[in-house]
């Protein structure tokens, strides 16, 4: 037998290279659409820029509206002359600024006033358990006529002060920890840039050693926070940027 040299179809060549044209059209119509759709894309986004821009540029130039509230808690050792203010760019009037920071103040108000309340009791719990103690009654003998003087209902002075200290603490320890960190850092770190290191350990100091701070401020101070934290709710998950804006209020 002979070897003979075998030639394909010529019909099949022909629709091989039709099948191979039409690929290669399609493939080179694909990334043509694919480049104008991203050039629409970019200039869509162009404007959205310039309008976002020019929203901020307006914002900016935009007459802040001014809420304000006035700190009245039930608690008359609490009670001071201490007003928050609100201040926004977003909200159409004064009135609207008053309505939302009156609606975060009361609700943090009225819880901030139920874990001191519970401290004053036990503050008294712990007064009455070294009453009953022979180890401290020669003690607190003194203490005792003070003690029975103020009803079971009405809380002291002295229990509302200690109580607001343990609060105060409790709230901003946070707020110290950061104080601590950044007055702790090396010079060349970042988190150190714009502020004053004396302040920042002035400011722990007086949440630590609060004894003799009045607890009114305290209570506001402690308020402020929780405002902040209940107004700005996206900013919780980031308590270092709330501690930075408290130590600038």
């Amino acid at each position: 037998k002979k070897c003979a040299y075998m030639a394909p179809s010529q019909p099949w060549i022909a629709a091989s290279v039709a099948m191979l044209v039409a690929v290669a059209v399609l493939q080179v119509a694909r990334l043509l659409a694919r480049w104008c759709c991203q050039a629409d894309k970019t200039k869509a986004e162009k404007k959205q820029d310039r309008a976002g821009s020019n929203s901020n540029a307006a914002q900016e130039g935009k007459t802040p509206q001014l809420g304000y509230i006035t700190v009245v808690p039930s608690l008359k050792a609490l009670q001071g002359e201490h007003t928050i203010e609100l201040q926004s760019t977003m909200l159409k009037s004064g009135m609207e600024c008053g309505w939302w920071l009156c609606q975060h103040t009361s609700t943090q108000i009225a819880t901030l006033e139920k874990q001191v309340n519970m401290e004053i009791a036990a503050v008294r719990a712990l007064r009455s358990r070294r009453r009953h103690d022979p180890k401290h009654q020669d003690a607190d003998a003194d203490d005792d006529d003070q003690s029975q003087a103020s009803s079971a209902d009405s809380a002291s002075d002295e229990d509302v002060a200690k109580a607001m200290q343990v609060i105060h603490r409790r709230t901003l320890e946070g707020f110290v920890t950061w104080c601590n960190y950044v007055s702790s850092a090396t010079l060349g770190s970042l988190c150190r840039k714009g502020l004053d290191m004396a302040a920042l350990r002035d400011m722990s100091a007086q949440v630590m050693e609060n004894s003799t701070r009045p607890p009114d401020r305290l209570f506001v101070e402690a308020l402020v926070l929780r405002v902040m934290e209940s107004v700005g709710e996206q900013m919780l998950q980031c308590p270092e940027r709330l501690s930075y804006l408290l130590f600038h209020t």
